[in-house]
C-alpha cells in the first residue's frame, strides 16, 4: 500500500532533524536588540520613579492608622489619584525586585531564580531583558567583575534571545507528568568514549521551583558554590547529548553531562573500558510491528532481547541529534531497567498481571522512579498472550479429554510460541483430543493458537509447569516440577542457578495455570516472601517446615479429566536457593518421588540422586540434557526482586481517594478546544479509551502501530519532547537515530498540515517535537470542558459541561494496547490521573443529577465513570443509588450482582462505606457482593 502524503509545505518551525548533525554555528549578536533592552529597562527601573517624583511628588507614604470617618468618607478625586500613585509605585518596586533578581541570578550562574511572589509577567518580562543584555555581553563585563574575576566568558552567550528565552521559558512550563528521569536516558555507541575515566554529573529535570545549577552542582559536590566557574571551563563548548553546549553559566539543560573536578563527591566515575553487548541480526516482535537490528548500525542501545529498529526504511540524510560517542550510558544505574525483565517473557507477564491486578482493586500510591523503570521493563518483556494461551489451552484440555474419557496427557515438558503450543509426553499417547494433534508417535501433542477456545473454564492440571528459558528460536520451554519424580538441580554458577531458582519461584506463585499451591523457599531472596505473601514463603531453613511436608497429604486423581485433592490439601513446592544437607536432600526426594502427588522439588546447586540435572553458565545459557536443549535462561536478580518489592508495596498502599470536598486537580493540557474541536478537527487523537488517531491521510497498515503510539506520546507531553527523549520512550530497547527521525518525518507526513499551511507536527528551536494546536486530543477536550464547568455561573451551565465532558470517556485510558508497547506511560502519572479526575467529574455530575431530581442522568454519569475505572468504589456507590432512586430494587440487585461478579473476576476490594449501602438499600440480601469477596 502506498502512503498518501500531503503537498508539502514550508514550516519555517519545524527545521530539518538532520541540522543536528552540524556544529551549531556562533550566532551575530544583536547589539539593535540589546540597545532597545537597555533603554526598556531604564524606562522601567529609573524612568518610572523620575517620572512619578517630578509630576506627583514623593510615594503616599500613610502617617497615621486611618480613622472610623476615613473609612466611610466618600471617595474623592483626590483619594482616587493618591491610590493610583500607590499602585504604580508598588508595580514599579515589584518589578525592580524581579530585575534584580535575574541580575543576581545571572551574576551567580545559579539558574532560574526563585519566583517572585504574583510575579507571573513582571517576571517573565524582567528574564527576556536581563537575557537580552546577558546575551549580547553588554552586562557580562559587569557580572563577571561583580564575582571577583574571571573574565567575561562565564556569560559569553552563543545564541540569540529568542533560542535562549524561549528554551527557558518552555522548560519551565514542563508538565509535571512527565518523570524526570525520562531526561537521563540516553542511547549508546561503541568506539570511544571522551567521558571515560572522569568524574560525570548528571543534571536532573526541574522539581518543582529547584532547578539544577552551577552554583548548586558545585555547591553539593566541591564544597563551595563558587566553584562552579570550574565546572564551566571543563565543560564549555562541548556538545551534549541533545545537540546543544554550555554557553552561557546560568543555562544547563537535564540530561546534559558535565565533567566534575577530580575533588568531586558523590558521584560516579565512567569506566576507562565499556565492552558494547554485540548486536545480531534479528527480529524482534515489538508493540508496532516488527523491528530489525542491523549489525553495522550506529547508536543502538545494548540490552538483552535484541535491538528495535523498522526494516525496510529509507531513512532521511539528516540524521538525528548528536549522540556522544561514550558507549556506556551517562546515568544512575537505578534508573535503568533491569535486564533480567526485558526478556521475562512469561515470568514477566505473570508479575505484570499481579501488578495490575493490585492497582485494580485499590488506589495505591506512586512507586520510586527505579522501581517505575523496572514496570518499564515488565511491559517490554511481558508476553501475556503467551501466557493466556497456555492457561486457556491447558484448562480446556481437561474438559477435552473428559469428553472423550481418556486421562490427562503425560506431560513434562512444553513448548510456547507465537504459533502453537506442544505438549511433550512420556510416555508417548496417541489418542489426542480434538483440536490437539498427535505428532512424532504420540510424543508430542500440538495445538495451534488459532484454535485455542476464547474462555479459560476447569481446572488447572499441571500447575508445577514453569519456564526455564528460551531457546534460538524464541520459543519458552517449560518443564513440569512433579513429571521429575525427584529433585531438579540447576548446576554451574552458583550466584546465576540461585537467579534461575528465583525466576522459578515467582512463577509458582503468579502463573495464571497454577492455582491453590504453596511455594515454600529458603536460601533466595527475603524479599520474595513480600512480593508474593499470599502464596509463597520464605523459610530460614528448610529443616523447620520439613515434618510438615511429611504430615501433611495430597491425593491426586487424574481420571476421565477431573482433578481432585483433599479438602485441607494443596501442592506444595519447595525451591531452594543452596543444597540442603544429605539427610534433608533425601527426605525431600522422598517427598518428591511419589510422582504427580503435589511435591516438586527444586534446588539451586548439584543435588546426589536428582533426576533432572541441568547446566547453567555465567552468561545465562542454560543445558538441558534431558530435552537435549539449550536457553537463554529466565532469571531474576536480587536487586530487581528489590524493585518488583517496591512496586507491589506501591500499588497495594491505599492513598486518599479523592472526595467532593477535595477536587481532584485539573493538570496542563496541549490545546485549549473542547468537545467541539474534538468533532471538527481534521486529525484527531483518543486516549479516553481505546487508543486511535484519525487523520485524512492514509498510512501503510504495517506502520499504523508505531505511528500511533509516536502520536499518543506526543500528545500526552504537551510540553514537547527531544527527539532522544522520544526514541527512549517508544522503543525502549533501543533505535537508531536514522530509525527514529525517518518515523518521526512519516508521522509527520501522516498527520499533513493545518490551516495555515504548517505541519501538525512541529519541532521547535530547541528540537523539542510538538503536535500543533489543531490537532485535537479528547484528554485536552475533556480537560477544557471540566475547567470551564468549575467557573460556570449557573447549576445548569455545570452539568451540561460536564455532560458533555463525559461523552468524551469510551472506555479505560489508552485499552487496547498492542503488547509490549506503550511502556513508557510506567514513567508518567496519567494512569492515576485520569481516572482520578474522570471519577471526580462523574461523581460531581452524579451529585448534580440526583440533587435536580434526574436519577437517570445520574446512572449515565456513573456509568461513565465505570467505564474509564470499574474498580472505582466512588462510583460504584454512586450507580447503587441512582439505580435505586431510578429503577428500584431490581435495578439495584442487578448492580449489586455486577459488582460481585467484579469482586470475584477481578478481586475488588469493597470499602466499609460500600458494604454499608448495599446493607441500607438492600438489607434482604445485601451480602451477596461481599460474600463474594
Amino acid at each position: 500500500m502506498t502512503t498518501q502524503r500531503p503537498s508539502p509545505a514550508r514550516f519555517t518551525d519545524a527545521p530539518d532533524p538532520g541540522r543536528f548533525h552540524q556544529e551549531p554555528a556562533p550566532e551575530r549578536r544583536s547589539a539593535g536588540g540589546a540597545f532597545l533592552a537597555a533603554v526598556a529597562l531604564l524606562l522601567l527601573v529609573v524612568g518610572v520613579p523620575v517620572a512619578l517624583l517630578v509630576l506627583t511628588g514623593l510615594p503616599p507614604f500613610p502617617h497615621k492608622w486611618p480613622t472610623r470617618e476615613d473609612l466611610t468618607a466618600p471617595i474623592g478625586i483626590e483619594a482616587m489619584l493618591t491610590v493610583l500613585r500607590a499602585v504604580v509605585w508598588l508595580a514599579w518596586l515589584h518589578f525592580t525586585s524581579c530585575v534584580i533578581a535575574e541580575f543576581a541570578s545571572a551574576v551567580r550562574g545559579r539558574g532560574v531564580p526563585r519566583s517572585i511572589p504574583l510575579g507571573g509577567g513582571s517576571q517573565r518580562l524582567a528574564r527576556v531583558l536581563v537575557s537580552a543584555l546577558l546575551l549580547t555581553g553588554i552586562a557580562a563585563g559587569q557580572a563577571a567583575a561583580a564575582t571577583g574575576g574571571g573574565g567575561s566568558a562565564d556569560l559569553e552567550p552563543k545564541s540569540t534571545v529568542s533560542i535562549s528565552a524561549t528554551t527557558q521559558v518552555q522548560q519551565d512550563s514542563i508538565d509535571d507528568r512527565i518523570d524526570p528521569t525520562r531526561f537521563t536516558e540516553q542511547h549508546t555507541t561503541a568506539s570511544k568514549d571522551p567521558l571515560a575515566g572522569k568524574k560525570v554529573y548528571v543534571v536532573k529535570a526541574p522539581h518543582g521551583h529547584h532547578h539544577d545549577s552551577l552554583w548548586d552542582i558545585a555547591d553539593k559536590h566541591l564544597g563551595d558554590g563558587r566553584r562552579y566557574k570550574e565546572i564551566y571551563e571543563l565543560n564549555k563548548d562541548r556538545v551534549q547529548p541533545d545537540g546543544q553546549h554550555l554557553h552561557l553559566a546560568r543555562l544547563i539543560m537535564p540530561g546534559w553531562t558535565l565533567i566534575m573536578p577530580e575533588d568531586a563527591t558523590g558521584v560516579e566515575r565512567v569506566p576507562v573500558e565499556h565492552i558494547q553487548a554485540p548486536v545480531q541480526h534479528t527480529t524482534d516482535t515489538h508493540a508496532t510491528g516488527n523491528h530489525e537490528t542491523s549489525p553495522d548500525t550506529p547508536e543502538v542501545q545494548p540490552a538483552s532481547g535484541g535491538g528495535d529498529q523498522h526494516g525496510n526504511v529509507h531513512a532521511p540524510t539528516g540524521g538525528g541529534e548528536h549522540q556522544p560517542d561514550s558507549g556506556q550510558v551517562q546515568q544512575d544505574p537505578r534508573w535503568r531497567m533491569p535486564n533480567d525483565l526485558l526478556g521475562g517473557g512469561l515470568v514477566a507477564a505473570g508479575l505484570l498481571s499481579l501488578l495490575l491486578v493490585e492497582r485494580y482493586r485499590r488506589r495505591g500510591r506512586d512507586p520510586e522512579p527505579a522501581a517505575a523503570a523496572a514496570e518499564v521493563a515488565l511491559r517490554v518483556g511481558a508476553d501475556p498472550d503467551r501466557s493466556e494461551a497456555l492457561d486457556r489451552a491447558l484448562r480446556r484440555l481437561v474438559g477435552q479429554c473428559d469428553a472423550m474419557s481418556v486421562p490427562l496427557p503425560p506431560l513434562f515438558a512444553a513448548v510456547v510460541d507465537d504459533r502453537a503450543i506442544e505438549l511433550l509426553l512420556a510416555p508417548a499417547r496417541t489418542d489426542a483430543p480434538a483440536p490437539w494433534q498427535a505428532i512424532d508417535q504420540g510424543r508430542r501433542w500440538r495445538l495451534e493458537r488459532a484454535d485455542i477456545a476464547a474462555d479459560a473454564a476447569g481446572p488447572a492440571p499441571y500447575p508445577a509447569l514453569v519456564c526455564l528459558g528460551r531457546d534460538e528460536d524464541e520459543r519458552d520451554v517449560l518443564v513440569d516440577l512433579e513429571a521429575a519424580s525427584g529433585a531438579l538441580s540447576v548446576r554451574g554458577d552458583s550466584v546465576v542457578a540461585r537467579e534461575v531458582a528465583t525466576s522459578v519461584a515467582v512463577q509458582l506463585a503468579t502463573n495464571p495455570w497454577a492455582d491453590q499451591l504453596l511455594v515454600t523457599t529458603s536460601g533466595l531472596p527475603d524479599a520474595l516472601g513480600e512480593v508474593l505473601a499470599d502464596r509463597l514463603r520464605v523459610v530460614p531453613d528448610i529443616d523447620m517446615v520439613l515434618p510438615d511436608f511429611e504430615q501433611g497429604g495430597v491425593e491426586t486423581e487424574v481420571l476421565a479429566g477431573r482433578v481432585t485433592r483433599a479438602a485441607d490439601a494443596s501442592p506444595q513446592y519447595v525451591v531452594l536457593g543452596a543444597p540442603p544437607n544429605e539427610d534433608t536432600a533425601h527426605r525431600l526426594a522422598a517427598l518428591a518421588s511419589r510422582g504427580r502427588s503435589g511435591f516438586g522439588l527444586m534446588v539451586a546447586g548439584d543435588v546426589t540422586g536428582a533426576r533432572w540435572q541441568l547446566q547453567v553458565d555465567e552468561s545465562g545459557t542454560l543445558r538441558i540434557p534431558a530435552l537435549d536443549l539449550t536457553l537463554s535462561a529466565s532469571r531474576l536478580t536480587e536487586p530487581t526482586v528489590e524493585l518488583l518489592t517496591e512496586l507491589l508495596d506501591a500499588a497495594r498502599t491505599p492513598t486518599q481517594q479523592p472526595s467532593a470536598a477535595n477536587r481532584v486537580r485539573i493538570p496542563v493540557t496541549g490545546s485549549s478546544g473542547d468537545d467541539s474541536n474534538w468533532v471538527t478537527a481534521n486529525v484527531r487523537v483518543g486516549v479516553l479509551g481505546t487508543v486511535e488517531v484519525r487523520s485524512p491521510y492514509r498510512l501503510e497498515i504495517e506502520r499504523l502501530p508505531l505511528a500511533t503510539e509516536v502520536v499518543a506520546f506526543l500528545a500526552l507531553h504537551p510540553g514537547g519532547v527531544h527527539p532522544s527523549v522520544l526514541g527512549a520512550s517508544v522503543w525502549p530497547r533501543g533505535v537508531t537515530a536514522e530509525v527514529r527521525d525517518a518515523t518521526v518525518e512519516r508521522v509527520r507526513q501522516w498527520l499533513g498540515t493545518d490551516s495555515q499551511g504548517g505541519h501538525q507536527l512541529r519541532q521547535d528551536a530547541s528540537g523539542r517535537l510538538y503536535l500543533g494546536p489543531e490537532v485535537a486530543v479528547d484528554w485536552d477536550c475533556f480537560c477544557e470542558l471540566v475547567r470551564r464547568s468549575r467557573t460556570a455561573q449557573t447549576v445548569r451551565d455545570e452539568r451540561e459541561l460536564l455532560r458533555r465532558s463525559l461523552h468524551l470517556v469510551r472506555g479505560p485510558f489508552l485499552s487496547g494496547r498492542p503488547r509490549g508497547g506503550y511502556s513508557w506511560i510506567a514513567r508518567v502519572h496519567l494512569e492515576r490521573m485520569v481516572p482520578d479526575l474522570v471519577v471526580d467529574t462523574a461523581h460531581r455530575l452524579a451529585q448534580l443529577t440526583l440533587g435536580d431530581d434526574d436519577p437517570a442522568g445520574a446512572v449515565s454519569a456513573a456509568r461513565a465513570g465505570l467505564r474509564l475505572t470499574g474498580s472505582s468504589d466512588l462510583m460504584w456507590r454512586d450507580l447503587l443509588l441512582a439505580e435505586h432512586r431510578y429503577g428500584g430494587v431490581a435495578a439495584t440487585e442487578q448492580v449489586v450482582q455486577a459488582l460481585g461478579e467484579g469482586v470475584l473476576k477481578h478481586g475488588l476490594v469493597l470499602s466499609a462505606e460500600t458494604e454499608a449501602l448495599i446493607e441500607e438499600l438492600l438489607p434482604t440480601g445485601a451480602s451477596r457482593a461481599r460474600r463474594a469477596g
